[in-house]
């Protein structure tokens, strides 16, 4: 993986990483002002909303309009969550692809470090080949189930919600910054 030198971001802080900053504060619909790489008030207490908004989520975010390494990688994740596209039998792509790569890698995980999700065989999602066909809903249903979630094998905001979490599988808020990990995936 590659890594990525990371900037703690706070009010009086400019330039490119404050830009990118606030472009995507206002894709997750928290920052209405300016696009103008100035972290000023305006910045601060959208990042505020933003830390209040995933402190019940996510217990390690500190509310203090400080972009650290858990906000940072907080907002990496919900950007990455509001790329994806529902998909289901009959879909392809990029997000199908991205589906099988990511169920795959929840078969590695349990087969590498014990059985995290009590599924016997795994999931046996098959090729990644982009297309979702029946073998792919029926390790996406196992997956559902053993996530608790709807298994309808339809791969909605709910299980990319789930599937989120075996992307950044054994890493902490600095290990998904500095490796990018959902840039990534």
């Amino acid at each position: 993986m590659s890594t990525a030198t990371f900037t703690r971001l706070q009010e009086g802080s400019t330039g490119s990483a404050v830009t990118k900053l606030q472009q995507r504060l206002k894709t997750l619909k928290f920052y209405t002002g300016a696009v103008d790489g100035v972290f000023g008030a305006n910045t601060k207490a959208a990042v505020i909303k933003y830390q209040q908004s995933k402190a019940v989520q996510f217990n390690d975010v500190t509310v203090d309009g400080i972009v650290g390494y858990v906000t940072e990688a907080a907002i990496q994740r919900d950007i990455w969550l509001s790329q994806r596209q529902t998909v289901q039998q009959g879909s392809q792509g990029k997000d199908v692809q991205l589906l099988q790569q990511i169920l795959k890698m929840a078969d590695d995980i349990n087969k590498n470090q014990g059985p995290i999700w009590n599924v016997p065989g795994g999931f046996g999602v098959g090729s990644v080949d982009s297309a979702f066909g029946a073998k792919t809903k029926a390790a996406v249903i196992k997956f559902q189930q053993a996530s608790k979630l709807k298994a309808d094998g339809v791969v909605g905001a709910a299980t990319w919600d789930r599937l989120a979490g075996i992307v950044a599988f054994d890493l902490d808020a600095s290990g998904v910054v500095e490796n990018n990990v959902y840039d990534l995936a």
